[in-house]
């Protein structure tokens, strides 16, 4: 097994190809044919080729998981049992690449997704960033550049919550402002209309939003 430790993001430059009876991924890191994914779990639902996890390292992403293998389709299951959205769990998967009209990761493999702790989460994506720039450097590329847009990526309600108490000086934070902080703004305008509708923020004008005490 030849495995790349990947963001999600990683996977729009890459190219998939068939040698032999191998599904390989080509990226600018590497060739590889198992992709390594960590991000927080955004929902999973059951279809008839097993469990289907969506996760969120900044990008989101729907990975099928256990259609091949028992094992770890049972593992998916337990996690789909005990899952409820809007909570803060974070997934670790080791899937194989393969392309009919576009690029899917599948995964089969045992112990191909694991349940890790938020801590750990970062450590995979420091681990990421730093492997990355070694690569960078060594090829002559522009290295990454760690920001607030980097750090903020598996983002959680009361995470949210926590920034706009943070911003806020007594009138409340604009949309733009809060969207500005991350890569994936239609997840976090999502987020926020979902924190309205449960009664934890409010507009006290239209796009201003403000935490209910």
């Amino acid at each position: 097994m030849n495995a790349l430790f990947l963001k999600i993001k990683d996977l729009k430059d890459s190219k998939y190809r068939r040698e032999g009876n191998r599904n390989l991924l080509e990226t600018e890191f590497g060739i590889g044919d198992t992709v390594a994914l960590c991000g927080r779990l955004e929902n999973i639902k059951y279809t008839q080729y097993g469990p289907r996890l969506w996760i969120n390292d900044g990008s989101s992403m729907g990975v099928t998981v256990g259609t091949f293998n028992k094992n770890v389709r049972k593992d998916a299951e337990e996690i789909l049992k005990e899952f409820k959205i809007g909570q803060e769990k974070y997934i670790l998967l080791y899937g194989s690449p393969y392309e009919t009209d576009q690029l899917y990761i599948n995964v089969n493999h045992d112990n191909g997704v694991i349940v890790v702790s938020k801590e750990n989460y970062e450590r995979f994506h420091r681990m990421g960033v730093e492997s990355r720039n070694y690569l960078r450097e060594k090829f002559g590329l522009p290295v990454e550049d760690e920001t607030t847009k980097e750090t903020l990526t598996a983002i959680s309600n009361s995470d949210i919550m926590d920034i706009i108490k943070g911003k806020d000086k007594g009138k409340g934070v604009g949309m733009e402002e809060i969207l500005g902080l991350f890569e994936d703004r239609k997840f976090i305008e999502d987020k926020l209309f979902e924190l309205m509708e449960s009664g934890a923020l409010y507009e006290p004008k239209p796009g201003i939003f403000k935490v209910i005490a």
